[in-house]
């Protein structure tokens, strides 16, 4: 029932009438992790890790859980989860680039960052200040994904 509820949902907010076609109006806005538990578009209750989405064609804006967007939108929240998730357990560690691209089309970090990161995302071994940075950056990105 869930998932019919969602379509129901999507197909209210969007211009298309038919599941195929409505899905493809929708573009990731923001991601985020709830610090108490949301409600999804489809009725599922509790999640922590949000989705909000906007019709690229009427500019309507819906909030949906992570799993929904994956499995039924198909939009890459979920590796932006795990990037999260795994620099929250180590800031030494890196960002994917799916997690580097959001936060520079939200303007959390600015396009020098962003090239930085690509050019150090696969270094194994990074200078001090290199190290520094990358950390500075991390702990940005960590400290946008909460609400």
């Amino acid at each position: 029932m869930p998932a019919y509820q969602l379509t129901t949902e999507i197909l209210n907010h969007s211009v298309a009438r038919t599941w195929d076609e409505a899905k493809l109006e929708w573009a990731l806005l923001e991601v985020y992790e709830a610090e108490k538990p949301e409600t999804c578009l489809c009725g599922h209750f509790p999640i922590i890790e949000l989705c909000v989405l906007i019709n690229r064609r009427n500019r309507n804006q819906v909030t949906v859980g992570n799993f929904c967007v994956k499995k039924f939108i198909g939009l890459p929240s979920d590796k932006i989860f795990q990037a999260v998730k795994r620099i929250r357990k180590d800031q030494s560690k890196s960002l994917n680039a799916e997690a580097v691209q959001h936060a520079f089309d939200r303007h959390w970090i600015n396009e020098w960052e962003k090239n930085f990161y690509f050019e150090i995302m696969r270094k194994r071994k990074l200078t001090p200040k290199q190290a520094a940075k990358k950390n500075e950056i991390n702990v940005l990105v960590l400290a946008r994904m909460k609400r």
